[in-house]
């Protein structure tokens, strides 16, 4: 059996692939998607424009309020804090995922400091680029005079698409 010079196949497995695909139609053709929007990058003008008191970093998605303890802060960004409960915002529109979000921190900020983790995504099966899920998410968490601070999590807690989130007491 002889092989085609430089391809690895020969004559005889390439008539039988010939003959095994000749009846197959392609598909139709769809013209392709438009290009993802480019992922919406935050700016400090617009941090500064949000009503919550804080410290915002893009790398990292890190938000803290000025007066939580740096050690506090460090201890949540290494996973120091096991999360008390978690919500999955995968598969929700931004307007389910903010009433669901509101609903789980009224539920979980009734202690001193807890560690709760917020599961976004990141976005890269998003049409968009990006999750607007998780911008919204984002934003809402750091509207919230209770949520301290918010960190990518470790990742054995889902890593850039999670968030721990540091709450403080909410009510008596």
């Amino acid at each position: 059996m002889g092989k085609k010079p430089g391809s690895g196949i020969s004559p005889e497995d390439a008539e039988l692939f010939k003959a095994a695909v000749a009846k197959v139609q392609p598909l139709p053709h769809e013209p392709r998607a438009a290009a993802p929007r480019a992922q919406v990058k935050r700016t400090s003008a617009q941090a500064s424009e949000r009503p919550a008191q804080g410290l915002f970093r893009e790398e990292g998605e890190l938000f803290y309020r000025a007066d939580l303890a740096k050690e506090r802060l460090k201890e949540l960004q290494r996973g120091r804090f096991r999360p008390s409960a978690t919500i999955d915002l995968h598969r929700q529109t931004v307007a389910q995922a903010e009433q669901s979000l509101l609903q789980f921190l009224n539920t979980h900020t009734d202690f001193s400091f807890r560690c709760l983790l917020v599961i976004t995504g990141k976005g890269s099966h998003s049409p968009e680029g990006y999750s607007p899920v998780r911008v919204a998410a984002l934003d809402l968490l750091q509207s919230q005079s209770w949520v301290q601070a918010y960190c990518w999590a470790q990742p054995e807690d889902g890593g850039t698409g999670a968030f721990y989130v540091l709450t403080r007491k909410l009510r008596s």
